[in-house]
């Protein structure tokens, strides 16, 4: 997968469980500045994440990634095998 369909994919999430406009979503996007999502939908897209992605993004990753293009780049770099199965 790559990081254009990561992009897609976490846009569609949103769509689904944020209630947001893919269309007014880039990387740099932040989840709480710009798109107003509370602690509840942000933990729930983590655990979805990682069903769709087939990776682990540990809680304490999770909390560091404000933004869309930070998730992207996590995501890619964990399918790459740049992250180690626990996140490091």
């Amino acid at each position: 997968m790559n990081r254009a369909e990561i992009l897609a994919e976490l846009k569609a999430m949103l769509a689904e469980f944020g209630d947001v406009n893919p269309e007014q979503v880039d990387e740099q996007t932040a989840f709480i500045a710009d798109l107003a999502l509370d602690s509840l939908v942000l933990v729930r897209m983590a655990v979805v994440a990682e069903e769709r992605f087939g990776v682990r993004i540990p809680d304490e990753v999770a909390w560091e990634l404000h933004t869309v293009g930070a998730v992207v780049g996590y995501v890619e770099e964990a399918l790459s095998g740049r992250i180690g199965a626990g996140g490091e």
